[in-house]
C-alpha cells in the first residue's frame, strides 16, 4: 500500500464514480457530499482503526446521518484498503488485523486515507448534485 501523490486524484475519483455506480446515481447528494466530509475529518481525529470500527457499529444509534454515513464510508474505505468482498465485518476485520499484525502497513494506509480524502472531499464536490 504505497503512496503515489500523482495518482491519488485519479484514484480517489475512481472511488466516487464506484460508489456512484453502486448507488447507481450519476450525483452525489448533500448528505453524501457530509458523509464525505466527515470521513475525511474522522480520519484526521481519530483514525482509520476508529473510522472502520464506526462502519462496523451495530448500536441503537440511527438516523439520517447515520444511514447516509456508513454505506459512503464502508465504500470508500473498502475501495482503498482493496476489499474483495466488502461488508461492514470485512472492513473492521481487515484494518484490526493490519494495526495488530502490520503496523507499518497499517501507519501506510491511514495515511493514504488521509491523502484520498482531500481528493475524495474534491471529487465529492464535483459530482454534488447541482441545485
Amino acid at each position: 500500500m504505497s503512496v503515489h501523490p500523482e495518482e491519488m486524484s485519479l484514484t480517489a475519483h475512481q472511488h466516487i464514480k464506484q460508489y456512484l455506480n453502486s448507488e447507481i446515481r450519476d450525483t452525489l447528494s448533500d448528505d453524501d457530499l457530509t458523509a464525505v466530509l466527515r470521513l475525511s475529518q474522522h480520519l484526521r481525529v481519530f483514525g482509520l482503526l476508529s473510522a472502520a470500527g464506526y462502519v462496523n457499529q451495530a448500536n441503537a444509534q440511527k438516523g439520517q446521518v447515520r444511514e447516509r454515513t456508513v454505506p459512503v464510508w464502508l465504500s470508500l474505505l473498502g475501495q482503498m484498503i482493496s476489499l474483495e468482498e466488502l461488508t461492514r465485518e470485512n472492513l473492521k476485520e481487515a484494518v484490526v488485523e493490519l494495526a495488530k499484525d502490520r503496523p507499518q502497513e497499517y501507519m501506510a494506509a491511514w495515511r493514504r486515507s488521509l491523502i484520498l480524502a482531500n481528493h475524495w472531499n474534491f471529487w465529492a464536490r464535483a459530482y454534488q448534485e447541482k441545485k
